[in-house]
């Protein structure tokens, strides 16, 4: 016996159809519970739904605070003028000497004059014929010695039956060897029975790392079937000397001495190596190196248009497709990009027009793309020949409003007022007003940015804290007058771009990562309603499962007394015929 029955009209957006077909022992019911509890799923689909959703903007935040920290490196590789001016030397006569310089020396041309080079010192063995030549055929051990640099005596001691190449072993493998280094050298056939020399060298050049053979020391002195190897059979070859350099002319009459032939403490910055003496000075020439800052700017720029390309991409809308980017209308994506904007179009901070002679990118060649029809509107968009030119022209002032780093400026051309020290990351970069006030020779009094500044001596220093000057410090003449002028501490743009990335990135206050808090509570709550959400659904399959094992149970007996009342049946007709 069986039976069909059909349900369905349970359907939504969400809700598959269901249809039953066949019951009885051919009913599939995992399929029929499945169903129903997919049914019963719908507010858990949309709630896994709702979460990718913030998932996705999560990820979205992350990867621009990422970019931001990009950027925030590179900046602060280069805010500081050490670390953005690269500086090259060149010299006159490369067989003569050679030179580079580092970011703190000062542009320049510079004579020097090489008098001598540094040298070690070599001392040479009369020879032997062979360097298999034994040199203590003694019957018992020997020493040779000798010192170094002025330093203790060392002693080597020589085996019986050693040779001459053993002997510069035993030189160049002893623990106590002080610095030198023993090698056999064939002087050729020319030289006879003494074409093999023993040559023992200074591994440091400098006058003061001579050598000497102990001869009170050394055994190894011709005797008792040894070779001679004292003092008298050594010559000097090469002394022990240090060089000697001119610079500009000084000192007259005299030289400068150094130990070794690379040179870095002569001029500020500057490392010379030594090739050869001459008696023609060579001219060494500092200079910026326009093309590598170049390269840093580009690099920043690079850097700050790869995140305002990332922002665009994801705040895009299409007004055809209605298709829209996942952090459009985001709040602290607009406050980025603001932030950045103002730094890349804005003056310097502390930068003063005439007195500076750049104070913003944009006279550098560096401009905002505003063709809203471009692929890199927005982004900043760099002049190579007005850059080009500006780094020609002005190198100085180009590196200047790229890093000063908190670098002090008075606009007070009397020289009475002049700017002291401020505390970095405290005193705020700008332009303050100052005025002083002196009689009889003392600073009685004074301001900074209009605020009571404390004196010490001939100092004003503003000590209020809360204001953006705390902490700076100014010099006055004490000639008795009233005085009044202006003080400005500078932040160059890689500084500029450092400090507020800083304060976009924090953990605890930048508007990215608070986001990013706030999405992840969100889902944290998404994830409790789906966990409550699920424990209902897992009953409603428990209760289902449970019914239905029941009506197969029931369905199992009817089948059964189905059959039996067949064949009663199928019996009395098989009797009445």
């Amino acid at each position: 016996m069986t039976t069909s029955s059909g349900i369905s009209g349970i359907t939504s957006y969400y809700q598959p159809s269901i249809t039953f077909s066949g019951l009885g022992s051919s009913v599939d019911f995992q399929s029929i519970i499945d169903k129903l509890v997919s049914v019963e799923s719908v507010t858990i689909n949309r709630f896994e739904s709702w979460k990718s959703e913030w998932n996705d903007k999560i990820t979205a935040l992350e990867t621009l605070n990422t970019k931001l920290t990009d950027l925030r490196t590179l900046a602060s590789s280069m805010e500081t003028l050490t670390q953005f001016v690269d500086k090259t030397a060149a010299t006159s006569d490369t067989t003569i000497l050679t030179a580079s310089a580092s970011t703190g020396a000062t542009s320049g041309t510079h004579s020097v004059l090489v008098n001598q080079l540094a040298q070690s010192e070599v001392e040479a063995h009369a020879g032997l014929s062979s360097s298999t030549t034994v040199v203590n055929n003694s019957g018992s051990a020997k020493v040779f010695a000798f010192s170094y640099a002025g330093g203790a005596s060392v002693s080597i001691s020589v085996a019986n039956g050693a040779t001459l190449a053993d002997l510069a072993t035993a030189i160049n493998s002893s623990g106590a060897n002080p610095g030198v280094t023993a090698t056999v050298m064939d002087m050729g056939a020319s030289y006879g029975a003494d074409r093999y020399r023993l040559l023992i060298q200074g591994k440091a050049t400098g006058a003061v790392n001579t050598i000497s053979i102990d001869d009170g020391l050394t055994t190894l002195d011709g005797t008792g079937g040894t070779e001679n190897f004292e003092s008298t059979t050594f010559t000097q070859t090469q002394g022990a000397q240090d060089a000697q350099i001119r610079v500009d002319g000084y000192p007259p009459g005299t030289w400068i001495e150094r130990s070794t032939n690379t040179i870095s403490d002569v001029i500020p910055g500057v490392t010379l190596k030594l090739v050869s003496s001459s008696a023609t000075a060579v001219q060494v020439t500092i200079t910026d190196d326009t093309s590598a800052m170049k390269e840093k700017i580009k690099s920043l720029v690079e850097s700050y248009n790869d995140v305002i390309s990332y922002i665009k991409e994801q705040t895009k809308y299409n007004g055809t497709t209605g298709e829209a980017g996942i952090l459009l209308g985001n709040y602290a994506v607009e406050i980025v990009k603001s932030a950045l904007n103002y730094i890349g179009t804005g003056n310097g901070q502390g930068f003063l027009d005439p007195n500076d002679t750049f104070i913003n990118l944009a006279q550098l060649g560096i401009t905002t793309d505003s063709d809203e029809t471009s692929d890199t509107f927005g982004q900043l968009i760099i002049d190579d020949s007005i850059l080009e030119a500006a780094l020609n022209d002005d190198p100085e002032a180009v590196a200047n409003l790229m890093s000063a780093y908190f670098q002090g400026v008075s606009d007070d051309t009397s020289g009475n007022i002049t700017y002291y020290s401020a505390i970095p990351g405290i005193t705020e970069p700008g332009t303050y007003t100052v005025t002083a006030t002196v009689s009889g020779g003392v600073l009685t009094g004074g301001t900074i940015n209009g605020h009571a500044a404390s004196v010490s001596g001939d100092t004003l220093t503003a000590q209020t804290s809360g204001y953006p000057e705390y902490g700076l410090a100014v010099k006055i003449n004490l000639v008795d007058g009233n005085y009044s002028g202006t003080v400005r501490l500078q932040m160059g743009k890689s500084g500029q771009f450092t400090e507020k990335l800083d304060d976009l990135l924090s953990v605890t206050s930048g508007p990215l990562n608070i986001l990013i808090n706030n999405y992840q509570d969100i889902i944290d709550s998404i994830d409790d309603k789906i966990e409550a959400e699920q424990r209902r659904v897992d009953g409603i399959r428990n209760r289902l499962t449970a019914q239905f094992a029941n009506l197969d149970s029931v369905l199992s007996t009817l089948n059964q007394q189905s059959e039996y009342l067949s064949q009663q049946l199928n019996k009395l007709n098989s009797k009445s015929s």
